[in-house]
């Protein structure tokens, strides 16, 4: 692990529609941290949602294009002058999307598209050109009848590929199923797998999910019920089998909250999520033997609606997006207790949503 003066640039999407909204960059050093002012780097709509390429030399984002058409756009990441050289852009199968990955060979780049329920799969050149969608699908169901406000139909939430490369899993919050899909990476298709989907506790509303780096274990972090669900992943034939779950809130909060973000910290021995409404992030050291999930921590956001969170590479940093203060946060990362404390507070990102750290 680099325990020197590490430089880096972070990137801050934004989910607004005006004109101060679209990718900010800051530059910053740690060990100690200094930041530099945050500017607006490029302008569009609907910037809610970024991924990197594994070498951190392409940045993939959302946007909403005209005639609120969900877009992906791609930009290639200047280290030098710090900002962003955009490439092109395609329109997705469904309206606005959400979330956005890239599978495990990086040839192809899965999206989901949160209203309407909409997968749609673009693949991939090597130099972060996107190419015209290649497939798509649309979730089915009546939604859930727990919480009609929120569950009235589907609605895809995100998206991933599984350590092998051979699955797809989508967290479906309207239908409390986390579904299962056969991926061709030959030409981007997605089939049912032999157990189609798994089901949630009624009411759950997945939303994102983290794979331990063992490739055997899959946590859930559900946004309506504020818990994490621990579970068992067979690769060989793609089924999730249910193995424990724990509240990311304390006992006897009552308030209105939901969760958003889940990772693993690359140790695999911590696992991070975020609670909208308590404002927190919730720690829990993660059982070497089976996985299980013990209680470390809860500390304060240090803002409103922590929407997404992100750790750096060596996992010394995690840094928050706070929706509704339009504030990012900085925490040093305990590398034994997995602990955070706060240390640096980035105002003025306007209806903050997604955070990006690059090392330079």
């Amino acid at each position: 692990m680099n325990t020197g003066n590490q430089k880096y640039i972070a990137y801050y999407g934004t989910s607004g529609t005006g004109s101060d909204d679209g990718i900010y960059s800051q530059t910053l050093s740690h060990a100690p941290l200094e930041l530099s002012a945050a500017g607006l780097e490029c302008h569009q709509k609907k910037a809610g949602f970024q991924r990197l390429n594994r070498n951190e030399t392409v940045l993939y984002s959302i946007a909403l294009g005209d005639g609120e058409s969900g877009l992906v756009r791609s930009f290639r990441i200047n280290k030098r002058k710090v900002g962003l050289e955009f490439i092109n852009e395609q329109e997705a199968a469904g309206e606005g999307l959400c979330h956005i990955n890239l599978d495990r060979s990086e040839k192809w780049l899965l999206g989901a598209s949160y209203n309407d329920a909409v997968i749609t799969v673009f693949p991939v050149i090597d130099s972060g050109v996107i190419s015209e969608k290649a497939f798509s699908l649309v979730l089915e169901g009546s939604g859930t009848e727990v919480n009609p406000d929120r569950q009235d139909a589907p609605h895809a939430h995100s998206i991933y590929s599984d350590p092998s490369n051979r699955f797809v899993l989508v967290c479906d919050l309207g239908m409390d199923r986390i579904y299962v899909y056969r991926f061709n990476s030959e030409n981007g298709a997605l089939a049912p797998a032999a157990t189609p989907y798994v089901e949630t506790a009624p009411g759950a509303g997945p939303r994102h999910l983290a794979f331990h780096g063992n490739g055997r274990w899959i946590y859930a972090i559900n946004e309506l019920n504020g818990t994490v669900t621990q579970y068992e992943w067979d690769e060989a034939v793609g089924e999730m089998t249910l193995k424990s779950s724990v509240d990311t809130l304390p006992d006897g909060f009552s308030e209105e909250s939901t969760t958003a973000e889940i990772l693993v910290h690359p140790s695999n021995r911590f696992l991070y999520g975020s609670n909208r409404g308590h404002d927190s992030i919730v720690v829990y050291s993660i059982d070497e033997g089976d996985g299980s999930l013990s209680l470390i921590q809860r500390v304060s956001s240090g803002g409103e609606h922590p929407r997404n969170f992100v750790l750096d590479e060596d996992g010394r940093l995690l840094v928050v997006a706070n929706r509704d203060s339009s504030n990012i946060v900085y925490f040093e990362v305990d590398a034994e207790s997995g602990e955070l404390s706060r240390q640096e507070i980035v105002e003025n990102v306007p209806i903050c949503t997604c955070v990006r750290v690059v090392k330079r």
